[in-house]
């Protein structure tokens, strides 16, 4: 089969990473009305009211998300006029050293939040958070040495053969990281949606069927997690094949991470709207110090509003209905 030529995948990179710039947009938009408006909408919310995390981790996704595009046109553009010739051009150098940095560190952005979800879900485990810290920094390094290696490109350097290593293995970690912590956060989730399960069938047997707020934020989390892990999958094999396919699995990789985060988002407030009435009258469910709101709650944000949530749960023994507490995701 004739692989994919430079100018061709410069074209449908362009093509693709702007089709998915307008997804994202269209959910970041969405995901800021929710997080900054009150839930009947009417009124702004007030500094103290607002997520900080996600509106920080938000904005960094949009600005650097938005360079990226930028420089993917620019030296799209650049590619399609003069040929293939120009790649090592030294203002096209730069341009890819930039657009390679925009993607890893959209990818790192993504990556430490979910671990950072992770390990407040596992009520602020050592094991979790080291086994974090020293994931992510191994990334970390990946980025730094492939950067290096790409400021320094001549035209005699076969870039491809020195970069690949690095490449390969941020890929792999990230690809690792991805399903370890999803699936750490939906294996909490499933434990307290299960025990919620449990002690609405000996209150009312007819409530322990359906699908429970719980029950769709793992469904959400699973979704949202997917599409993130084959877009890792994507870049890493295009990496692997040492093909021109690599701009468009870039392009498709770094609005995954903006789009997975809004969908999250905007599901939780759909589900919050859908919670039942149910009138359960029961304590919280404590695993570890971590209740039922506090997991629903930090599966979604992993704000400091969640440990707060705990510590109050911890506190304040009071009956609260179950539905009550996993809708607050």
């Amino acid at each position: 089969m004739t692989p994919l030529a430079l100018p061709a995948a410069n074209l449908i990179e362009i093509v693709i990473l702007s089709f998915l710039y307008g997804i994202y947009l269209s959910s970041l938009g969405i995901a800021a009305h929710i997080e900054l408006t009150t839930e009947s909408g009417r009124r702004w919310k007030r500094l103290s009211e607002i997520r900080k995390l996600i509106i920080v981790v938000s904005v960094l996704l949009l600005v650097n998300s938005t360079i990226d595009l930028v420089v993917v046109v620019m030296g799209g553009m650049k590619t399609l006029t003069e040929g293939p010739a120009v790649a090592f051009d030294l203002s096209v150098r730069y341009q890819t050293l930039i657009k390679t940095f925009c993607v890893v560190f959209q990818t790192l952005i993504g990556d430490g939040i979910l671990m950072y979800r992770c390990w407040v879900l596992y009520d602020e485990s050592k094991i979790v958070g080291s086994a974090a810290i020293l994931l992510w920094l191994t990334n970390f390094g990946f980025t730094i040495r492939a950067m290096v290696i790409l400021s320094q490109a001549k035209v005699e350097l076969i870039l491809s053969i020195i970069i690949q290593p690095w490449m390969r293995s941020f890929w792999s970690v990230t690809i690792a990281v991805n399903m370890l912590a999803t699936s750490l956060i939906v294996m909490r989730i499933w434990v307290v949606e299960r025990e919620t399960r449990r002690l609405r069938c000996n209150f009312d047997s007819s409530q322990g069927t359906g699908q429970t707020i719980l029950g769709r934020a793992m469904r959400n989390l699973v979704e949202s997690g997917a599409i993130y892990t084959c877009a890792s999958i994507f870049t890493l094999g295009s990496y692997a094949a040492q093909s021109n396919v690599l701009y468009i699995a870039s392009a498709v990789e770094i609005h995954s991470v903006g789009i997975a985060f809004n969908l999250i988002i905007l599901r939780c407030a759909r589900s919050g709207g859908e919670k039942g009435t149910s009138t359960v009258p029961t304590h919280s469910i404590d695993f570890g110090g971590m209740s039922t709101q506090a997991a629903a709650n930090t599966a979604f944000s992993g704000d400091d509003a969640e440990k707060n949530v705990t510590r109050t749960d911890r506190e304040s023994p009071a009956p609260t209905p179950i539905d009550k507490q996993a809708a607050s995701v």
